[in-house]
């Protein structure tokens, strides 16, 4: 079979079990299945070898079954590097791109950085890349998702600027300890949500890297109330949040006299996304 052919199959496939799976999803695993990684290289004229078609059909179904393309690549880009990629955290989004994009135009003097909730290291790592002079500390209570953000640190050599903490949130650093910027990418899903997921999302990212109580703030909130004595005056902290809570989290921010609210930055698709709260 062809290219084309394999392709046009594999997403009538797709369609007739209902599934989220993508066209480009299965370009992605055929061309990690021949080898060379390159989706807009196949030639749909080309022949499938019989390696290279089992190997995409044993892709191509756990796809359909809700595995997410970015595991069964074992990696993703983020700010134009890989990440390791798998169950032990959450997918790297494109929208949290945002949140290095303005901790670089904000702070861009930044030399120690506080990550909370690394899960796979992607914003530490990516902010030591980017900033080769400073250093960061990255916190997450799961000890499997430190081993991933671990990986990644060494595959992009900033491990030795990089401290991977374990603990819940702020609670394993020392009262003393200050930054110069503070960033998160927290859960902010309401649990009520988790019908509405696709079992992509619900059933292979951590529930713990998607939920935070009956209306997704918990986590927030407890930010909010514990990262200020990290900071000095004038220090920003910047976190994520999610559709339609760019309001309640203003609230927030406000009731709390030791922050002052600088902006909400917005996505390309216009949803306020990154929060930039700074210490009062």
């Amino acid at each position: 079979m062809r290219v084309g052919e394999r392709l046009f199959e594999a997403e009538s496939r797709a369609r007739r079990a209902g599934s989220d799976a993508t066209p480009w999803d299965a370009r992605l695993l055929l061309a990690h299945a021949v080898g060379h990684g390159k989706p807009l290289a196949l030639d749909p004229a080309a022949e499938i070898g019989a390696g290279v078609a089992s190997t995409f059909e044993d892709l191509w179904g756990r796809r359909i079954s809700g595995v997410p393309v970015q595991h069964l690549l074992g990696e993703w880009d983020f700010f134009g590097r890989p990440f390791f990629v798998d169950a032990r955290a959450l997918v790297p989004r494109p929208e949290t791109e945002l949140v290095i994009e303005t901790a670089l135009a904000e702070t861009p003097a930044a030399r120690r950085v506080l990550d909370l909730g690394t899960g796979s290291g992607i914003l530490a790592v990516t902010w030591l890349a980017e900033r080769p002079e400073s250093r960061a500390v990255a916190v997450d209570v799961s000890t499997v998702a430190l081993a991933l953000a671990r990986a990644n640190g060494a595959r992009h050599s900033v491990l030795d600027r990089l401290q991977l903490v374990a603990g819940d949130w702020t609670s394993p650093l020392s009262g003393r300890e200050t930054f110069d910027l503070a960033m998160s990418n927290p859960p902010y899903l309401a649990l009520g949500e988790a019908a509405d997921l696709s079992p992509t999302v619900r059933d292979h990212d951590p529930a713990t890297a998607l939920f935070a109580g009956d209306d997704g703030l918990d986590a927030i909130r407890r930010l909010l109330s514990d990262v200020p004595s990290h900071l000095a005056p004038g220090v920003p902290f910047l976190f994520e949040i999610g559709a339609g809570q760019a309001e309640a989290v203003a609230r927030e921010v406000a009731v709390r006299e030791w922050w002052r609210l600088d902006r909400i930055v917005s996505d390309l698709a216009g949803i306020p996304r990154v929060v930039v709260a700074r210490r009062a």
